[in-house]
């Protein structure tokens, strides 16, 4: 079949009439498939939400009621025993005392050398004009 052929097939088909009694059932069909179901559509939603409220209404913690007629107690303060100890006796220090002590010597961390190592790198390319030296 060529497309021409198939045109003119699709053109008889569209000025055939329809019988109503097919056209009345396909659009009680269509009715009925495509018809409103609006309880189905807030099931899940509502069912989803009413499960979080459940959830957090039925595992909160449980408030005890104070009595507010006992008075609370405090607990007593615990009792430290206190030990001095006696500061120790410095010598006295006269003006010979004083000159002749030794002062210690700062001691200076001394950085370290280290010999650097001259490096160059020679690299040749194909083309002979071109070499690339790196030097450190």
């Amino acid at each position: 079949m060529t497309e021409r052929e198939i045109q003119d097939l699709f053109r008889e088909m569209r000025e055939e009439p329809v019988p109503a009694d097919s056209l009345a059932r396909v659009r009680l069909g269509v009715e009925k498939r495509s018809g409103k179901r609006i309880g189905w559509k807030w099931v899940v939603p509502l069912a989803l939400a009413a499960s979080v409220v459940a959830g957090f209404l039925l595992l909160r913690p449980a408030k005890t009621p104070i009595p507010i007629e006992q008075p609370i107690e405090q607990p007593s303060k615990p009792e430290i025993a206190q030990v001095v100890i006696p500061p120790p006796e410095l010598p006295v220090q006269t003006a010979q005392t004083a000159q002749t002590a030794p002062r210690p010597k700062r001691i200076r961390a001394r950085p370290q050398r280290v010999e650097v190592v001259p490096v160059s790198i020679r690299i040749e390319t194909p083309d002979p004009d071109v070499v690339i030296l790196l030097v450190n």
